[in-house]
């Protein structure tokens, strides 16, 4: 498996976060940036809401990336009351949904597929805010220049 480079750069708390970065050190084959290089960064971890327990988790290039990394990283989630859940730029055909549970070897996950809308204005049309997001591709969460991105020290 190839080293992946997580990006975080928050200026906001994310005790989220420090569970991604406890599970990143203990796998020791992947590493975290605070400089923002989308040619080096493979993942991305932006804070959105202090006080959701939610990790919005990505799948394509993402949970694919490094699968044994990221079901230690549900199951760190889940130990600490998180809920991670996945959110895909997918459709919601059964294919899909099949081939994710597949992977993941996991019925009891929540999986949100936006059907190529932006995932974080589709998950607060369905009441659900999100704590954390881990994408491989941070415009399918939210538009260029918004305050998520901002705060989180993208700026374009």
């Amino acid at each position: 498996m190839s080293d992946l480079v997580f990006y975080y750069h928050s200026k906001l708390p994310c005790a989220a976060f420090r569970i991604l970065e406890t599970r990143i050190k203990e796998h020791g084959e992947h590493e975290i940036t605070s400089t923002f290089d989308e040619f080096r960064v493979d993942q991305y971890a932006l804070a959105d809401s202090t006080t959701s327990r939610i990790v919005a988790i990505d799948f394509d290039n993402t949970i694919t990336a490094d699968p044994e990394f990221y079901m230690s990283l549900i199951d760190a989630y889940r130990e600490g009351d998180w809920e991670p859940v996945i959110c895909t730029l997918r459709g919601d055909m059964d294919d899909n949904l099949q081939e994710i549970r597949g992977k993941l070897h996991d019925e009891g996950i929540r999986i949100y597929t936006t059907d190529g809308r932006k995932k974080r204005a589709f998950m607060l049309h369905q009441g659900i805010s999100v704590g954390l997001w881990i994408d491989d591709y941070f415009p399918g969460i939210i538009q260029l220049g918004s305050p998520l991105l901002l705060r989180n020290g993208i700026e374009y």
